[in-house]
This record gives C-alpha cells, structure tokens and sequence, in this order.
C-alpha cells in the first residue's frame, strides 16, 4: 500500500465511523429466512475473486458452511479497501483480503481483529520465456523489463521491492511494465518484456504456454502472511459462535484440500471454469506445495511479525504491533482444532 493509497483508506475509514445512518445494518440478524431457525447467515467480502481465495470457496462446495449451520452469501468488492470497508461499516460480516487492514485502522481507532489466515505466502512468482534465463539476480534483471500489475497493488510493491534489493534502481536499471490484473502475460509472450511477476494460474498459464518459474516469493520470504477473515470486535462480542462456526468452516476446507487435492481441483474448475482443468491442476498443486495455502487458521507469530515489519518499513504503520493485539489468537487454535487442523 503506498502513502496516497493509505490516505484514501484512512478517509474511508473516517466516513464509515461516521454513518451512523448505518445502525439499522450492524445490527440486522444472522438468522436466515429461509435456511431454518439454526442457521445463521453471514456476508463475506472479497477483495477479488482469485484463485488464492480456493479455500474459501471449498468450504462453500463441500458444506462445510452448512454443516456448520452457516448460510453464506460471497460478494466480490474488487480492491482490500473496499472489501474492508464494507465489514467496517456493517454491509458485510467479515472482509477477506489483505491482513495488515486491521493494524491499520487500529491505529485509527477502529476495533477489528483477523479471526483466521486464508493466503499464509506471499503468491507471486518471477517467470521467464528465454530459457537460459534461470533467475532473477542483478545480472538477469540490469537492463530488463519486468511486467506485472499497476502500483499500488501488491505485484507492483515486490516488484519494487525485489528490484531494490538486488541493488538496482527502478526505471534506470530497470523497467517496470505496468499491467492490468489478467493481461501481464502478454507483454512476456509478444517480446516487450523479459520477466513477469505473477499469481495463479496464470503462473501455470505461462508454464504451458513454455515459459519458466525462475524465482518463488513463497520460498523467498517463508511464511508470511497474505490474505486473512477479518471482522469487528462487536460483532464477534454479539456473535461469536457464528465466528467460531465460520473460522473452523475455512479450517475444514484448509485440511481437505491438502488431503485431497482432487476435490480441491473440482472446486477451481466450478469457481473458475475459464481456466482448462491441466492449469488448475498445477495450479491448486503449487499453492499446496510451496504452502501458500495454510494447512491452518492460525497464523504463527513469525509470519505476522514479517508482514508488519514490510508496514512499518514502508510507512503504513507507525510502530510494530503484535499478534495478540490484533489476532483472535484462541479462537484461531479453537478453530484449528475443530476443523481438524
């Protein structure tokens, strides 16, 4: 998130404290209507809908939300502040994107918290068409182009991050070729550019289309976490077994697909039939090998220290703030252990 981006969503932020018109909604009930007395219906906001959400949308095709007595109604808000936004004022139950959302307007005075990890890596990979290009160092990258997606997002942040590290600077040493999210294969494969930093699938995209992995963010940086259920601290005072209920859903889907990656690969060709079935297939295999999705809802202390740690160093954070501060951590491992994690 860059500084501009931060001062819109802190005025966002700022306008939903402020819509107290918005009583009606916070407080609507999670019982639905037409789902029985026991089930309780809960909205979740996504930012995108994005193969990295796959454990998400497996707890919906495998009943684990109903099983669980929870009717579940997914809407896409198209960015992490307007995803954010829509559970901070009410219109959603929980927001799923990025995590740091919830230090963040902490900070602000907002009373959140991450109730379970979705995305446990940083999901961005360096891919290569000339093949005697093996990696991206120093050398490979002086001189080159690298498409990926347009500032702010999060591929254009390490884009930048992985140039200056090497040592080079952007826009001197190298040129950064700014993409709409679907469309940065493109300039790999007709020649304007020489590496792509990117997500599922289309990683295994332009794997078979003969281009090659030369570097892993998820091997790089660890455990680190990306993409989390987040809500307010009153709705989880008011409603905290449906919290509960829902956390332990996505636990569920987290052990299964591990286990079963064909049910999970099922789950892709359902949510995202635009892509062939071979993609999805070493696309749902790479997310589970490199870890990128979690085998639980509990995130460890390391990687939420590391994401922070990117916060404060970019300006987004004025200090470092814990785990227990802004994590459900016991619900978390009750989960956890409910969903058999």
């Amino acid at each position: 998130m860059t500084k501009k981006t931060f001062g819109i969503f802190a005025a966002v932020l700022i306008v939903v404290a402020g819509l107290v018109t918005l009583a009606v909604v916070l407080n609507r009930p999670t019982t639905s209507s037409n789902g029985g007395a026991d089930t309780r219906r809960v909205v979740i906001n996504e930012a995108a809908r994005t193969l990295l959400y796959l454990p998400l949308y497996h707890a919906v095709e495998q009943g684990y939300f109903k099983d669980a007595g929870i009717d579940v109604e997914i809407i896409t808000g198209g960015t992490a502040t307007n995803s954010f936004a829509s559970m901070l004022s009410g219109e959603a139950d929980f927001a799923l994107a990025d995590p740091m959302y919830v230090p963040i307007s902490r900070e602000k005075g907002s009373q959140t918290k991450v109730v379970a990890q979705v995305v446990a890596r940083v999901a961005f990979w360096g891919i290569a068409k000339d093949a005697s290009i093996t990696n991206m160092s120093e050398t490979t990258l002086r001189g080159k182009k690298i498409a990926t997606h347009p500032r702010p997002m999060s591929g254009y942040a390490y884009t930048l991050t992985l140039i200056r590290n090497l040592g080079l600077e952007p826009d001197k040493d190298v040129e950064i070729i700014q993409s709409q999210p679907g469309t940065e294969l493109a300039p790999l494969f007709n020649g304007q550019a020489d590496f792509v930093l990117t997500v599922e699938p289309n990683v295994s995209t332009a794997v078979f289309q003969g281009a090659h992995i030369v570097y892993s963010y998820p091997q790089a940086l660890g455990d680190q976490i990306l993409s989390g259920l987040m809500t307010r601290e009153d709705f989880i005072v008011k409603n905290g077994e449906t919290v509960l209920a829902t956390a332990s859903a996505i636990q569920m889907a987290l052990v299964d697909i591990h286990q079963s990656p064909e049910r999970a690969i099922a789950t892709g060709k359902k949510r995202f039939p635009q892509v062939s079935e071979e993609v999805l297939r070493l696309a749902v295999q790479r997310l589970v090998d490199e870890a990128v999705i979690p085998e639980t809802v509990l995130v460890t202390e390391d990687s939420w220290n590391r994401a922070i740690k990117i916060r404060v160093d970019v300006g987004d954070l004025k200090q470092v703030t814990s785990r227990s501060d802004n994590c459900t951590i016991e619900l978390m491992r009750q989960a956890a252990a409910n969903g058999g994690g």
